[in-house]
């Protein structure tokens, strides 16, 4: 448990922390309790072979917004959190069409204010980024 995990400061100065759960295959979400992180409060994203490369900022709107492999799929996904804890968000495929993409994700808020997203592309080799249309980072 705890696997590729990745911290930011939320909206209300607590961390926030995403990773990867290898034993259910999982995204999860830790937001701490208080300014030291003595405890935090837990929530499942996403399940099914997800959740490898995690990365997370925090958006224009405040929330959580996360980048993450979907191993199952070969796909590259987010997750926009439903509030400052994280205990919900809405998973949205990002790139996927073709190919193996989504590895070694790093995400930040653009000068736009919405997500900015880079990540391996192994079938081609490459490197890529993606923008996000809106803060939710969904179509």
């Amino acid at each position: 448990m705890g696997r590729y995990a990745s911290i930011t400061a939320g909206a209300d100065g607590l961390g926030l922390i995403s990773y990867w759960d290898a034993t259910s295959g999982s995204i999860k979400a830790a937001h701490c309790v208080n300014a030291i992180c003595t405890g935090a409060t837990i929530s499942t994203l996403d399940t099914g072979s997800v959740g490898e490369y995690t990365s997370i900022t925090i958006g224009a709107d405040g929330r959580g917004l996360i980048s993450y492999y979907d191993y199952a799929n070969t796909d590259l996904k987010v997750a926009h959190c439903g509030n400052a804890a994280c205990t919900s968000a809405i998973t949205t495929t990002l790139d996927g069409i073709t190919g193996d993409v989504g590895y070694f994700t790093s995400i930040t808020r653009g000068a736009d204010g919405v997500g900015l997203i880079s990540y391996y592309d192994s079938t081609n080799g490459d490197l890529k980024v993606a923008h996000c249309g809106n803060a939710t980072c969904t179509p």
